[in-house]
């Protein structure tokens, strides 16, 4: 609801400009008729219910129009700081912040050891050497949330009075008599009002006879003639839409007088202007009547008496050179409030200059940097490449490079990659340099973000298929492609590493869908739910070298391409560097997308190490794990790998532990604690994390070789489980 709210304030704030242009080309339209001041109503109206509106030239709206992003930034509290700002706040030992300018991703890297959110319900973990990153989910603070708390309640009471109100006096109406078609008697009423939605009915109060009927009724016809019984309980239902805005009670006010009026003209015009006096007392008469207790917005009568009063006694028939005139310009008016000026088509070099700006803007702003960009200059902006099948309408990739001026180099300290020639700062990073993408639609181009070249595991600069593997990454990660390099049949395959972690391939067919198709693998994830992309070493697409792979098996070459079996062992022993047999590997056909992104739980077994728990945040807990492989005799090819005999597995498993570079993991309150069943000795007995605590506590640091061994499950990231590994024999 926070996204509607927002839409809701954006039209408030366009249609506020309109009421205030109307309310005051009222003022030297006080000669003509009321009619013509009621019609400008209906651009009000218009831009209270309508997100859009057409383009001219003609247009009255000022060109900032389109607040929402404003609107957002003011109620959200986000701010774009630059990678460079996040890298000198490390420096500072604080954690920091970076958002891709045009990207909705945060990323969230950590510090010295770890790092947490500023949600404290929200925890997250960060190993030094592995930043993740983490999709922004939570994008509006409590004052965004407290609004629109306040909106909703205010528009529900709103309604929910109108329809008391209405359901009241539809019971006290049924006492009524008809007196002629739809013209009703009422004793309890001091005035006159239409009421009704479908069937609009004429109250009038006992006593009413002459001229005094011939005149009221005349008016209230002249409402339900011009839809007005319709009109007003619309009006009133925008209004709560907007109750927030007073110039939007404003504007419903005089909306109701202007209908009132333009009425009251009408009965003049048809029984001449001789009746002004008389019909004035009549409405003078009725102003003092007892009217009905909420009446609601469906049953409108006799009100604004004194501005009728002397709109009546100053009425003159107008001369038809003026009606034209007003006609023309309350005909201008409207097409220009209610359309949106035709916003000047930005170039790809505008959209650069932009991207320069926000990182202007966001050095300027941050608390950390201790100067101030004072010029810019952008020196290369050239295009790399086009691609024109992974949207509907060609994606560009364009290089840039900027120099950024301080306004004291002396107080930038350069981090993380920062370059700075001749006292000016680069566009250089840890992260590489930017690449800005544009979608060119027809209208012209459409900026979609930036990425940056560092990524050198999802993709490269300096080939095509590694430009198309980076702004894959992207477009999926804004959800604008499928999450699928090739349609068609999926295999997942999960395989193990030698330390435990579980890993999976996502396999699919390029070019041929049927059985003579080649396999390839598209991509893969690791233990942490990291994926990474696949790039072919080709100088052209993905597509064009499996196309060529295709014909090579067509022509009876490389005809292993055609199992996927052999496709996952070639990738996984040639490509990543594993060792993995036909037996290990895990395949699940029939498989789509979203299989493959659920992380596989991963196993490993070593030693503990370093136990962390932390009073702020309950539950959490963080260690070291010492690492080994758990050979047995049914690892044959492994232990001939590692020129280990099976007369050195005398208890019938051999622990393999190479090196003592220990790995970082964290653990949360659902974890589960297993350790040897300390009564029976046979078995598991599940424990608490404190109970687990002390149960470490028994080996020093400098104990740790004779300290038992843990099997651990790890998923997205987290500890799922600990568990003592039983050993027959101490080792």
């Amino acid at each position: 609801m926070e996204t509607v709210f927002l839409q809701i304030f954006s039209m408030s704030i366009t249609a506020s400009y309109v009421i205030l242009f109307v309310v005051l080309i009222r003022l030297p339209m006080k000669k003509a008729p009321r009619i013509f001041s009621y019609l400008l109503w209906t651009a009000v109206l218009f831009r209270l219910i309508s997100p859009i509106a057409i383009e001219n030239s003609f247009s009255l709206i000022p060109s900032a129009e389109n607040l929402m992003p404003v609107i957002r930034e003011e109620l959200t509290g986000e701010q774009i700081v630059p990678a460079e700002n996040q890298r000198a706040v490390w420096e500072t030992g604080d954690e920091g912040i970076s958002v891709e300018a045009g990207s909705q991703s945060t990323n969230i890297t950590g510090g010295l050891e770890r790092s947490w959110t500023d949600n404290e319900n929200d925890i997250y973990f960060n190993q030094v050497k592995n930043p993740i990153t983490y999709e922004k989910i939570f994008i509006t603070d409590g004052l965004l949330a407290l609004s629109t708390v306040l909106w909703l309640a205010g528009m529900s009471l709103l309604l929910l009075y109108s329809i008391c109100s209405t359901i009241r006096l539809t019971k006290k109406l049924k006492t009524a008599i008809n007196i002629e078609n739809n013209v009703y008697e009422l004793p309890e009423i001091g005035t006159p009002f239409v009421f009704g939605l479908f069937r609009p009915k004429i109250y009038l109060p006992s006593g009413i006879e002459g001229m005094e009927r011939t005149f009221i009724l005349n008016h209230e016809k002249t409402h339900i003639r011009r839809l007005d019984y319709v009109i007003k309980p619309v009006a009133f239902a925008i209004l709560c839409l907007h109750w927030f805005n007073p110039l939007v009670w404003i504007a419903y006010h005089l909306m109701t007088e202007d209908m009132e009026c333009s009425c009251d003209e009408s009965v003049l015009q048809r029984m001449g202007s001789e009746i002004k006096k008389d019909y004035s007392r009549t409405l003078l008469a009725l102003s003092g009547g007892r009217r009905l207790a909420g009446e609601g917005p469906l049953a409108f009568g006799e009100d604004h008496v004194k501005g009728r009063i002397r709109n009546i006694l100053n009425y003159k028939k107008p001369k038809m050179t003026l009606v034209v005139v007003v006609v023309l310009v309350v005909a201008v008016v409207s097409i220009g409030l209610m359309s949106n000026p035709k916003s000047g088509m930005l170039t790809v070099e505008d959209f650069a200059q932009q991207f320069v700006d926000d990182q202007i803007a966001a050095y300027n702003q941050s608390d950390f940097t201790g100067f101030r960009i004072i010029d810019n200059k952008i020196t290369v902006f050239e295009k790399l490449d086009e691609f024109d099948f992974m949207l509907d309408v060609p994606v560009e990739v364009w290089r840039i490079e900027y120099r950024l001026k301080p306004d004291d180099p002396s107080k930038v300290m350069l981090a993380g990659g920062m370059g700075m020639i001749d006292g000016w700062l680069t566009e250089e990073s840890s992260m590489g340099k930017p690449l800005l993408l544009f979608a060119r639609e027809k209208e012209g181009p459409r900026f979609l973000g930036s990425v940056n070249t560092g990524d050198s595991m999802n993709g490269s600069i300096d080939t095509r298929a590694g430009r198309e593997t980076m702004l894959r990454v992207f477009l999926e990660n804004q959800n604008l492609l499928a999450h699928e390099t090739y349609d068609g049949e999926h295999i997942l395959m999960k395989f193990p590493l030698s330390t435990g972690e579980t890993c999976q391939l996502l396999l699919s067919r390029p070019v041929k869908k049927d059985d003579s198709g080649i396999w390839c693998v598209e991509r893969w994830m690791d233990g942490n739910g990291t994926v990474y992309y696949d790039t072919p070493e080709t100088s052209g697409t993905a597509l064009e070298y499996y196309t060529q792979m295709q014909e090579q098996v067509a022509a009876g070459q490389e005809l292993w391409r055609l199992d996927p079996i052999a496709v996952s062992l070639d990738y996984i022993n040639h490509v990543l560097g594993q060792h993995v047999a036909e037996d290990e590997l895990k395949p699940q056909y029939d498989a789509v997308p979203a299989d493959f992104e659920r992380t596989p739980e991963s196993h490993y077994i070593g030693y503990i190490s370093n136990w962390k728990t932390y009073s702020d945040k309950q539950g959490m807990f963080s260690f070291y794990l010492d690492a080994v492989e758990w050979l047995t005799l049914e690892d044959g090819k492994r232990l001939e790998s590692l020129n280990i005999s099976p007369d050195e597995l005398p208890n019938g498993f051999y622990i393999y532990n190479p090196n003592t570079y220990p790995d970082f993991y964290q653990g949360t309150e659902q974890t589960i604690f297993r350790i040897s069943d300390r009564k029976t000795g046979v078995g598991y007995e599940e424990i608490s994390m404190e109970e687990f605590q002390a149960y470490l506590q028994r080996y020093s640091e400098k104990e740790l070789a004779s300290a038992p061994l843990y099997r651990i499950i790890t998923k997205d990231g987290f500890v799922q489980s600990i568990e003592e590994q039983y050993l027959s024999l101490t080792i």
